[in-house]
């Protein structure tokens, strides 16, 4: 039996769709069962990671696990499923990291990533970590301002960053899943083609048949806009240097890692701004 953490979310819901369509019964954690909308083929344990429920009723007795956490609680989170996977023998655990857990690590979100691999890896169970650039589904927080402004604001508009669909991330951990020969390996996953945020909002006004006006913010309007939200500032402070990382090993530079897991090309921008133009009006 394969568990999944974050059954909800970008990756993990195509993750579980996939599974299902594979003809597993993924069992699934969740806070909200009625929310979530998993569908009748899927196992639903209901829980918190920051709870003292819930994991156990996951992992007893799977083969594998699937984990996706993030936001200022992640590191609490990910030292919580890494206990619970050695407290069970879960024997396999596929999880999302991230470009900034690449070594030499400059920034505490990259180093929380990075002490999370090495949480799991001391399980002892077989892990395959999936390090991502930014997801192509990033983007959708420019929504609220195209709708009202016409207007993009984001800070650092001139780093490339060869972007990814998060269902090409979970595609290759559904191979990673259930096939073998990925116990071991680290995963760096990227889109075809390295595009600014500037370029991709051109690309978005483009499907919207509009102009849009590009505003590259400046990292301490963006701080203060999240921090004004309720983020941590030390978790802001770790996120903004991330992104603001110039190493084009951090996602900058596109790899053929899909294709080579998948067999199929990674999806382009185009086609996935195509698919979710909608969501921008």
């Amino acid at each position: 039996m394969i568990a999944v953490i974050g059954a909800s979310g970008n990756v993990g819901r195509v993750v579980t769709r996939r599974l299902v369509g594979l003809g597993s019964r993924p069992r699934c954690l969740t806070r909200d069962p009625a929310r979530s909308a998993l569908g009748p083929d899927v196992e639903v344990v209901t829980g918190d990671l920051g709870g003292p429920t819930g994991l156990d009723g996951l992992l007893t007795g799977a083969r594998a696990v699937f984990v996706v956490t993030a936001g200022p609680d992640a590191p609490d989170h990910d030292a919580a499923v890494a206990r619970a996977v050695a407290r069970h023998g879960v024997r396999q655990v596929v999880k999302v990291s991230s470009v900034a857990a690449l070594p030499p690590v400059n920034d505490p979100y990259g180093a929380a990533h990075l002490a999370a691999e090495e949480a799991y890896r001391r399980t002892g169970a077989a892990c395959t970590f999936l390090r991502p650039a930014a997801f192509m589904t990033n983007t959708l927080q420019w929504a609220w301002s195209i709708s009202a402004e016409n207007t993009v604001y984001q800070a650092f508009g001139e780093l490339r960053q060869a972007v990814v669909d998060p269902a090409d991330v979970a595609e290759v951990a559904v191979r990673a899943l259930t096939g073998p020969g990925h116990e071991g390996r680290t995963y760096t996953l990227t889109g075809p083609e390295a595009l600014t945020a500037r370029e991709r909002a051109r690309r978005i006004a483009g499907a919207l048949g509009r102009p849009l006006t590009f505003v590259d913010a400046p990292p301490a309007a963006a701080r203060r806009a999240m921090t004004e939200a309720g983020l941590p500032a030390g978790y802001v402070d770790g996120l903004l240097a991330s992104q603001g990382d110039p190493d084009p090993a951090r996602g900058g530079t596109p790899l053929p890692t899909v294709a080579e897991v998948t067999g199929c090309p990674p999806r382009t921008f185009d086609a996935w701004v195509a698919a979710h133009v909608r969501q921008f009006t």
